[in-house]
């Protein structure tokens, strides 16, 4: 059984997100609170944690101590944040500070669901409006990787390719810029998408600037 907890302090958003999950996935528990106390009190159950679905609300605003306390309680549990809007910093800043993904409140509940599954899968989630940038605006201020540091897993070559995508280059760009086989890049590009667990290059482009500067 997988145990969901949904912290929001809007009883409406919890009832439908939570009424939702229960129909459409299988052998799950959702556990609904309204506060933050609450929340980590929840977490703190011998029942173990598999997402939690948390609204902006609910954290403290100015208190870091309460984030590095739910991520605490959290253990290896995914998290979600719920936002009234998103944008690729948003999303970006929400990753830097152990966040696998954001909801917008407004969002379908067909999306939801789908943020839901992806992050049970180990995977990151970005809502669709965030996706619709242009990857070029979204690695815009991207740094060149520094060459003795490894994230993720990449090579340093993957890095390279990584930051490239981020500045929206195609693959034949990537292969003028590196001077190696447009056939390398697409191995490349493959393997950083499988690495970062994303879904398409344009997620490892929202992804590239704060992975390169070492924030997740």
């Amino acid at each position: 059984m997988l145990r969901i907890i949904i912290a929001d302090d809007q009883r409406n958003f919890r009832t439908l997100l939570r009424r939702s999950l229960e129909i459409n996935l299988s052998g799950i528990i959702v556990v609904d609170v309204s506060n933050a106390s609450e929340l980590i009190n929840s977490l703190r159950s011998p029942l173990k944690t598999d997402l939690v679905i948390v609204g902006s609300r609910l954290l403290p605003a100015g208190d870091p101590t309460y984030l590095g306390a739910l991520k605490r309680a959290a253990g290896n549990a995914r998290l979600l944040l719920v936002v009234p809007h998103a944008s690729a910093d948003l999303f970006q800043d929400a990753l830097s500070l152990g966040f696998h993904g954001l909801i917008v409140r407004r969002q379908r509940h067909e999306e939801m669901l789908e943020a839901v599954r992806t992050t049970l899968d180990g995977r990151l989630y970005a809502p669709s409006a965030i996706l619709a940038v242009k990857p070029s605006e979204a690695g815009a201020a991207l740094r060149q990787p520094e060459r003795s540091v490894r994230t993720f897993g990449l090579t340093l070559r993957q890095r390279e390719v990584l930051a490239l995508i981020g500045k929206g280059l195609s693959n034949r760009e990537i292969a003028i810029t590196l001077s190696i086989a447009e056939a390398t890049v697409k191995i490349h590009v493959s393997a950083v998408i499988r690495m970062l667990g994303v879904r398409n290059r344009t997620e490892a482009a929202l992804l590239a600037p704060t992975i390169l500067k070492g924030k997740i």
